[in-house]
């Protein structure tokens, strides 16, 4: 587990772009090794500061080549 660990600016990364995709806090604790208590602290502390929106908008900027939904790509059904 990381919780208690010192968050990287990967951590914050991978924080930030799991809530841009809507991804549930569970899930995104459980990728990071985290708590979900310290998530969600650690997701206020960024909403307070105003760092989450920037953070947030930062990821959707280097998103690159995010998988397309099946449909897009030829695979839905018909």
């Amino acid at each position: 587990m990381n919780t208690g660990k010192k968050w990287s600016e990967m951590d914050l990364w991978d924080l930030a772009n799991g809530i841009r995709l809507n991804h549930p806090v569970e899930e995104i604790a459980s990728f990071m090794c985290r708590s979900r208590r310290e998530l969600r602290d650690k997701i206020a502390e960024l909403q307070r500061s105003g760092e989450l929106r920037l953070l947030i908008e930062k990821t959707a900027r280097e998103a690159v080549d995010e998988p397309a939904e099946p449909e897009e790509i030829g695979f839905g059904e018909r």
